[in-house]
């Protein structure tokens, strides 16, 4: 039976899942609202209790969610441990050649799979993207939120763009969290039926000599030099 390995700390869990429910959240009461005239749409509409109570309820994900943001910049910021995942989700030039290399390795083109560390390429643009996507749409909510106030600044143009923007972003964060985030993370070959390490932590050995060879060799180098030290005194 394969070791688990801890990969996934309290702190990043509980980011992630209030990441993961905020958007659910946010997801589902702002598709009731653009759609409300489809049959889901109204059926959602009816199990949140109405207009009133839909708003109420994208109102009070929205404000989860920038909590969640705020946390995050907090762990990245002052924490070692997220200095240290930032400093990994950072993209440099080896990311764009694991990508040519995957591409070539899909293609039968290359024996090979690239060999990952930490994140992939594939995990940087799902974080990235998602960091773009939150700050359009937290612009665009905040001006149509306090439209009262912001008429006072902004022309009528200025509301129609956020309302545009707020919509589109929306219906992009559909597609990459079911296009992209649910197949590399949870239905791909390497993962199916599913990956429940955003959940308890843990990885198996195997997972994570397959998936991140680079930083198992980085685990197993330094548990060995650990052993080693160990032996000497």
């Amino acid at each position: 039976m394969d070791d688990k390995i801890p990969r996934f700390s309290r702190s990043w869990r509980l980011q992630h899942m209030l990441l993961m429910v905020s958007v659910l959240l946010l997801i589902i009461s702002g598709f009731s609202m653009k759609y409300s005239e489809t049959v889901w749409g109204k059926v959602l509409l009816f199990l949140e209790g109405g207009f009133q109570a839909r708003g109420a309820l994208h109102r009070l994900s929205a404000v989860l969610l920038f909590i969640t943001a705020i946390y995050h910049l907090i762990y990245i910021s002052f924490s070692k441990e997220g200095r240290r995942e930032f400093k990994s989700l950072l993209p440099n030039k080896n990311d764009f050649v694991d990508l040519k290399n995957s591409i070539l390795y899909d293609l039968l083109k290359r024996s090979e799979k690239p060999a990952f560390g930490r994140y992939s390429y594939r995990e940087k643009v799902q974080y990235w993207a998602f960091f773009i996507f939150i700050f359009l749409m937290f612009i665009s909510g905040v001006i149509l939120w306090f439209h009262d106030f912001f008429f006072g600044f902004f022309p009528k143009w200025a509301f129609d763009v956020s309302f545009a923007l707020h919509g589109g972003t929306a219906t992009l964060v559909i597609l990459f969290l079911v296009l992209w985030h649910m197949y590399v993370v949870h239905l791909s070959p390497a993962n199916f039926p599913g990956n429940s390490s955003f959940w308890h932590g843990y990885v198996t050995e195997r997972w994570l000599k397959e998936n991140h060879s680079l930083e198992y060799e980085e685990m197993k180098g330094l548990r060995e030099g650990k052993k080693s030290e160990g032996k000497e005194d």
